[in-house]
């Protein structure tokens, strides 16, 4: 559930179509709306340590997305007045299609249910702005501050300037004024921390504090998303997400990013998308046995679960967005690949080697090396051993390069490829 920047490489090579829908505008009139009869002391502490919603976040993890957002809105029908539970689904939402690399054209559906959603976070939250409890205002300011930003992150995605803009300057208006309320609400600073390290930091197609002419502070914003992770009521798992994308994208500190992830595997013990992240930094690292031996329990999960239709992209590239199919990790991926062929672990599931061959080919094709990727595709498609998903994978990229392009088309199409 995270405000990922690595979403925002999209920018960069995916043109919008002009039938994307637009998620639309909220309006200010939920202010004058009346409180609810009865106002609880806190509407944040309803959340934190919810059986449904942690069991959200598990399946999330997992990248069973209908179960966890059926499992968010089982806790929004019980909890109707807490906008919480709007902005937690909204969160998730976003979550999938930035790991993903879903915009609105490529899936309505997910499009409208984040929009109705995150609205419904902003209207529930403004009309406690006049509530007497100043924690109960500090909520809501912080849960439409964080619900704007939500919407400002998908403005950028969709190319919509100028509504991302309007967006993110409610944002921040309102995430300000949480801390004005109640300077120790450690989740706030979630929000600010994120608008000062992407203001700092990301070109300025990419960022929304570009649009608002203001400059971000990179250290303040690290500081600011530590504090959340490490003293946050709400969000420190989403902070601690977040925190991840940087570690591994912006600063490349493998150390701090590894230990972080193991945190929070610790957490999320049967997720495939961690096991995956971990995985991949440890092939990164050069500990080639211990990455060996994490990516063929990865292999062996999926397979266990035919997952790698609807898993695949999210475990391989998820962390990385379309930064994944870049020439360079392409060729990094050819050299590693290499080397797990000539060093297997000691019992190796059936098909793992045609897994490696499709993912060599794969990273063949997207620097355009259509030789060499046949020969891995041909390899597969001669495996008895090999899980049919990867042998028509395999055809359909013997029939047609499965270049970068293709593989991000195919699985916002969420077809299965075919000649």
């Amino acid at each position: 559930m995270r405000l990922t920047l690595t979403l925002c490489l999209a920018l960069l090579s995916s043109p919008v179509a002009a039938a994307a829908p637009d998620i639309g505008d909220l309006e200010d009139t939920a202010v004058d709306a009346p409180l609810p009869a009865v106002l609880p002391e806190s509407y944040a502490a309803a959340v934190v340590g919810d059986a449904a919603l942690n069991r959200a976040l598990h399946a999330l993890y997992s990248l069973n997305y209908s179960t966890g957002e059926a499992e968010a809105e089982s806790f929004i029908a019980g909890n109707p007045d807490n906008p919480y539970g709007e902005l937690f689904i909204s969160g998730m939402l976003w979550w999938r299609a930035s790991t993903e690399l879903l915009r609105s054209v490529d899936d309505p559906a997910l499009a409208l249910s984040f929009d109705r959603h995150s609205r419904l976070a902003v209207v529930k939250s403004k009309r406690l702005f006049k509530a007497a409890q100043p924690r109960l205002r500090a909520e809501a300011f912080f849960v439409a501050g964080m619900s704007y930003g939500l919407r400002g992150q998908w403005r950028l995605t969709n190319r919509q300037w100028l509504k991302a803009y309007l967006d993110g300057k409610k944002a921040i208006k309102h995430l300000r004024r949480c801390v004005e309320v109640d300077p120790l609400f450690h989740d706030a600073y979630l929000g600010l921390g994120i608008f000062d390290y992407q203001s700092a930091v990301l070109p300025g197609v990419l960022r929304i504090g570009a649009l608002l002419l203001v400059r971000g502070n990179r250290e303040r914003g690290l500081a600011r998303i530590r504090q959340a992770m490490e003293k946050g009521q709400f969000a420190r798992q989403q902070a601690a997400q977040f925190l991840l994308t940087i570690l591994m994208a912006q600063e490349k500190d493998s150390t701090g990013a590894l230990a972080l992830l193991r945190e929070l595997r610790k957490d999320f013990p049967e997720s495939v998308y961690y096991a995956g992240v971990e995985a991949a930094m440890l092939a990164a690292s050069g500990d080639r046995q211990a990455a060996v031996g994490a990516w063929a329990a990865v292999y062996a999960q999926l397979a266990a679960e035919d997952a790698f239709d609807s898993k695949g992209w999210a475990v391989l590239c998820g962390a990385y967005a379309d930064a994944c199919l870049v020439p360079e990790r392409a060729t990094s991926a050819e050299a590693w690949i290499q080397g797990a062929l000539n060093s297997p672990p000691p019992s190796p599931p059936p098909g793992w080697e045609s897994a490696l061959h499709l993912v060599r080919g794969l990273a063949r094709d997207s620097r355009r090396h259509a030789a060499g990727a046949r020969e891995d595709y041909n390899a597969v498609a001669a495996d008895p051993a090999a899980p049919p998903a990867l042998k028509r994978i395999a055809e359909a990229c013997r029939v047609r390069p499965c270049v970068p392009e293709r593989i991000i088309a195919l699985n916002r199409s969420r077809q299965k490829p075919t000649p």
